[in-house]
């Protein structure tokens, strides 16, 4: 079996910003509405509660580590997730959450 290169400094970089954006409860919450279809960030707004400002910061950073594209129509802007294998790794997660405290609770994660 060949042995794997390891990642280059810039690669790395572009693996923590992903992680970076999936640190986040607040991001986290705009991705599990974003799973539903493209939404404006008014739409993300009234949804999740967070303000105006918090939001477009978020969507900034999501759409620059790829996670999101945006689209432009008029004045008002679309955001949809790029990629939907980031909702596979937030299952991962979920799934371990969901192991972890089976027994303390009857939560069921998942996003």
């Amino acid at each position: 079996m060949a042995k794997k290169k390891q990642m280059s400094p810039k690669a790395l970089a572009k693996l923590g910003a992903v992680f970076k954006v999936l640190g986040d409860g607040g991001r986290l919450a705009l991705l599990q509405e974003l799973k539903q279809g493209e939404k404006t960030v008014g739409e993300l707004v009234e949804l999740t509660g967070q303000g105006q400002a918090t939001v477009s910061k978020s969507l900034k950073m999501m759409s620059e580590a790829g996670l999101l594209e945006r689209k432009k129509e008029g004045v008002r802007v679309f955001y949809r997730v790029e990629d939907r294998l980031v909702f596979d790794l937030c299952e991962l997660v979920c799934g371990k959450l969901n192991r972890d405290h089976k027994s303390l609770s009857e939560i069921e994660y998942s996003i």
